[in-house]
């Protein structure tokens, strides 16, 4: 964002810190770190008075919901890192992205829709350089179509677990992995409870097909996807960021796009590299394309190709930055709010 124009505050409601934590500040001309109890963080926000408010999402930390229930300024808006609607009187607008969102997608959404153009989001690629890693260390069969399934296990809704058991029907020597949940063991194991009945129902041994990663270090992600054949994206609940990290190996993509803008951020990276091929519309036609593409070697080399064409396009979009600074200039002079040009 232009920092001639705009003055950056950042307040970050957390503890710890991070190489993330440090890139975060960076970019911020004043930079709030926590822990402050509500009322610090409420008075401190109030005495700095700033022209707008953004809360990158509502929902996932405690401290920034409570905050954003709260009119603490005159434009407040809420962000797609949870990609919901906040429900809050006090947000004023929700910042998507053009290609996520469905076109009856203000509906969705008690704020006001800004769609950004593109992803919305400025991206940089991936720097984790691969860990040497074999297919043996991970558990996988050398000969096997493995299928890469990343996204955090509550992603998975179980009226979809039947779509693992259908595809290893048309791909018998194929596996699917999984990440184990980071938050708690028992999240992990009724999952892997839900798939056991899924795949016995088809009469077929999970233990044949299914494989569950502990949660890995940044280099060691990147290597285990460059030993997969293809990554299914979760259904429902789409992946962003991991979709984004595993384009480093160009695998082919299986997705489907969503009726609410959290299902279809596999769809909305797919379109923006001009590979639509392999966005389902219904979920048979999820399971036909991953088999074909597990069966079809070819197939998967053409697509791949696509891909590592492509992908610059995700990579370092600006247009998202150039948009926001038009979104923000205007909303603070709609609202009446003495903007300083400087």
């Amino acid at each position: 964002i232009d920092r001639g124009r705009f003055h950056v505050t950042g307040y970050y409601t957390g503890e710890g810190g991070d190489q993330e934590t440090a890139a975060a500040e960076s970019l911020c001309d004043r930079f709030v770190q926590g822990p402050l109890s509500l009322d610090a963080w409420r008075r401190t926000i109030l005495r700095d008075a700033p022209h707008v408010l953004i809360f990158p999402e509502i929902g996932m930390d405690k401290v920034s919901a409570q905050l954003a229930a709260q009119r603490l300024t005159a434009v407040q808006c809420a962000s797609w890192g949870h990609p919901v609607t906040s429900g809050f009187p006090t947000i004023d607008y929700f910042i998507g992205s053009e290609l996520m969102e469905p076109a009856d997608a203000s509906a969705h959404y008690s704020e006001r829709l800004i769609r950004l153009p593109n992803l919305s989001i400025y991206y940089e690629a991936p720097d984790a350089a691969p860990a040497p890693l074999s297919r043996k260390e991970l558990s996988l069969r050398a000969g096997a179509v493995v299928y890469w399934c990343c996204q955090s296990l509550p992603k998975y809704l179980p009226q979809f677990d039947e779509v693992f058991p259908r595809i290893a029907k048309e791909v018998p020597d194929c596996q699917f992995t999984f990440i184990e949940f980071v938050g708690g063991s028992s999240v992990t194991e009724t999952f892997k409870a839900r798939l056991d009945r899924a795949f016995c129902a088809a009469g077929l041994d999970i233990r044949d097909h299914c494989v569950f990663l502990p949660r890995l270090a940044p280099d060691r992600f990147a290597a285990a996807i460059g030993q997969c054949d293809v990554v299914l994206d979760s259904i429902g609940w789409s992946g962003c960021n991991s979709i984004l990290e595993g384009l480093v190996h160009n695998l082919p993509i299986v997705t489907i796009a969503g009726e609410m803008m959290r299902g279809r951020h596999g769809a909305a990276i797919l379109e923006m590299m001009d590979v639509r091929d392999t966005t389902a519309r219904t979920v048979d036609e999820y399971v036909s394309m991953a088999g074909l593409l597990g069966r079809d070697a070819a197939r998967r080399a053409e697509l791949s190709a696509r891909i590592a064409n492509n992908k610059h396009r995700v990579y370092r979009d600006d247009q998202c930055i150039k948009a926001l600074e038009r979104f923000l200039d205007g909303a603070v002079r709609n609202n009446g709010v003495k903007f300083d040009e400087g």
